[in-house]
């Protein structure tokens, strides 16, 4: 049995009891503390079992590994290295586990460590024999250990792994700090902290794995996370690192990767349009002028805009394509919403590579739709910024403060019927999007959620709904179109719009604040969200921010 006790408390009793396994007769033999880690614990066994737990959590044991026939006598965590490990037994062998080269340790398991990843720590350890099998046991590795330390050649790397552990413990503690409560009321300066110490991360894994490829995978890895969860440090220096390191890393493939059309989803693509009637259709503009924007359209009725995209870099000479997503981005991590809608039960958001995210669910059937939405990729990746540029319709309102997002993802993902309350141009740089849009007026005929957070979505599944739950939603007037590549949209403050991809996507998309309010908003996009950007844990009631305008790019 193991007995945890708070020396704090009066109690005489522990206030955590677990054995070993579910025969509680087996006998603990040794034990010992991770030394950056304090609540993980290992434990060794009778029985020769290596039974590693995480205190903070339940009593069941986390990682369980066979170390011995016989019983585990000693075993240590090395006291600058725990990712090393060494083991002394009964039938007089002494093992030090070792990580695997190339793999990271620092990436293991939910908590970072990889003695805390379950069945996966047997695939990223290798045993290594130190000691011949002697005649008699061997009871303890502690002077192995002392001999070991002093070896400077053997350990080479010991400063800078001791370092990188530390960090490690550092980066989870400010990211337990970044989801307590509320992100909007999280300190800025917090955010901030986690991005010096992402940085100090990246230059970290530059140093350990200086010829290996996992170094700049890494290293671009930490950069990302920074990004992700801080604060904008040093003008951009992550950033610039990740890019630098992204096409270093597509400059050292081997080969390109041939990227081949998607013949199949071409030919069967018209079986997913709809049935439309043009009395429905939401009305075409030439690039209209921005007196004539202002007088006729803003705030009066939604339009198809086209002739303003015709000069981004986007639509030209930087043609977005999956190829030219991949080199300028694919080995950069960012958050995907995993489901075709945010409204589904099933619905989760993940961390993945760029190219991950295309061959997992745009280059390849998935039951399950992957999804880039409303996301601030442009900030994240200054390189792709670059291809695209804000209407000036956006600047209309009274902020010059705009927000940009993108939308990226396969055909069939799906955005609920909802509302904004800002000007919206859904700008569509790849793909196509079909989208129905309904009037304010006749908000109580759509049925919102009574919930708050889902205040303004529609509980209605616009394309198959169940009339006998929701009777009035079949008479209720909208408009409808297909966004084309190359189009761009406008959708005027708390319109509810529901949008549908037809083929692979990549949006943007601009709001801009209507005049009641005193910012613009103008966003990129190819989808809705539900949770925020930065935080995927934390819920957002507008799926984009509220007031500001955002620009989207939709791969949809």
């Amino acid at each position: 049995m193991i007995k945890l006790w708070d020396l704090r408390s009066v109690s005489e009793k522990p206030i955590l009891s677990t054995s070993l396994s579910e025969d509680s007769e087996i006998g603990v033999t040794s034990m010992d503390r991770h030394p950056f880690q304090g609540h993980i614990v290992a434990v060794g066994g009778y029985d020769g079992m290596l039974t590693v737990f995480d205190m903070r959590k339940a009593q069941t044991p986390v990682t369980v590994m066979e170390a011995s026939d016989n019983c585990l006598n000693d075993l240590r965590f090395h006291p600058e290295r725990a990712d090393h490990f060494f083991t002394a037994s009964e039938s007089g062998a002494v093992w030090h586990w070792v990580p695997l080269s190339g793999k990271n340790p620092a990436t293991g398991g939910s908590s970072g460590n990889l003695w805390l990843s379950g069945d996966l720590a047997t695939q990223q350890l290798n045993i290594k024999e130190i000691l011949p099998t002697l005649p008699l046991a061997v009871n303890s590795v502690d002077m192995y250990l002392k001999v070991r330390n002093n070896s400077e050649a053997q350990f080479a790397e010991t400063d800078c792994s001791t370092l990188l552990l530390k960090i490690d413990s550092a980066l989870q503690y400010v990211w337990e700090t970044l989801h307590t409560g509320q992100w909007k009321d999280v300190d800025p300066e917090w955010r901030k902290l986690y991005s010096y110490v992402s940085l100090f991360k990246a230059l970290l894994c530059l140093e350990l794995d200086k010829d290996e490829d996992s170094g700049l995978v890494n290293a671009i890895a930490a950069c990302d996370m920074g990004l992700i969860m801080g604060e904008p440090i040093l003008d951009g220096l992550l950033s610039n690192i990740a890019d630098s390191l992204n096409e270093k890393l597509w400059k050292l493939s081997e080969t390109k990767r041939a990227i081949q059309e998607n013949q199949k989803e071409e030919e069967d693509s018209n079986e997913c349009y709809p049935q439309m009637n043009k009395e429905n259709f939401v009305e075409t503009v030439h690039v209209p002028s921005i007196e004539k924007f202002l007088l006729d359209i803003m705030d009066k009725k939604p339009v198809v805009i086209t002739g303003a995209m015709d000069f981004w870099p986007a639509m030209s000479e930087s043609r977005w394509s999956v190829d030219y997503v991949r080199k300028v981005a694919g080995y950069r991590t960012v958050p995907v919403e995993i489901g075709s809608k945010y409204t589904d039960d099933a619905w989760s958001q993940s961390l993945t590579t760029v190219n991950e995210f295309i061959d997992n669910y745009i280059l390849t059937s998935n039951a399950t739709a992957g999804y880039l939405a409303q996301y601030q990729l442009f900030q994240q990746i200054p390189q792709l910024k670059k291809d695209i540029l804000v209407p000036d319709y956006c600047y209309l309102g009274t902020c010059d403060d705009i927000q940009v997002n993108a939308w990226f993802g396969p055909r069939g993902t799906i955005s609920p019927l909802h509302y904004d309350p800002d000007h919206n141009f859904l700008s569509q740089v790849v793909g196509s999007k079909y989208i129905r849009l309904y009037s304010e007026e006749v908000t109580a005929s759509l049925y919102p959620h009574e919930q708050h957070l889902l205040f303004n979505t529609s509980q209605v599944d616009v394309e198959h709904p169940d009339l006998e739950k929701f009777p009035l939603f079949s008479s209720t007037p909208y408009l409808e179109t297909i966004l084309e590549s190359g189009s761009m949209l406008y959708i005027p403050p708390r319109m509810w719009h529901y949008v549908r991809s037809l083929s692979t996507s990549f949006s943007r998309k601009e709001l801009e604040s209507p005049p009641k309010y005193t910012n613009a908003k103008c966003s990129i996009r190819a989808g809705e969200r539900k949770t925020s950007a930065m935080n995927p844990t934390q819920p957002n009631p507008y799926k984009t921010a509220p007031r500001v305008a955002t620009s989207s790019f939709d791969k949809s």
